[in-house]
């Protein structure tokens, strides 16, 4: 889930289904279940903003100019990290 939000930001793959998920919640400005924030299944909530979180900092990334890695860590520090995490995990599991 996190590697494939990660894969769809840098146009690897389609979107994870949590990410479409997020996404029309902040489009339609709902949850995806009939009902409150404790109405959803079990860990969604988590899944979906793990995955928009991941997919907004990859994206931010993978548009920013090659070889500005110190620009970037200054201006997105959040975003760095969940680089360097996506960047670990891809090692950890082969995924490169």
């Amino acid at each position: 889930m996190i590697l494939a939000a990660a894969d769809c930001a840098e146009g690897k793959g389609p979107p994870p289904g949590e990410l479409m998920l997020a996404w029309q919640a902040q489009t339609w400005n709902t949850l995806p279940e009939a009902g409150g924030l404790r109405d959803q299944p079990a860990g969604l909530i988590e899944r979906m903003s793990a995955t928009l979180r991941v997919y907004d900092a990859m994206k931010i990334y993978a548009d920013s100019p090659p070889g500005n890695e110190g620009e970037f860590t200054k201006q997105n520090p959040r975003a760095w990290e969940i680089v360097l995490s996506v960047m670990g995990l891809r090692r950890a599991y082969g995924h490169l």
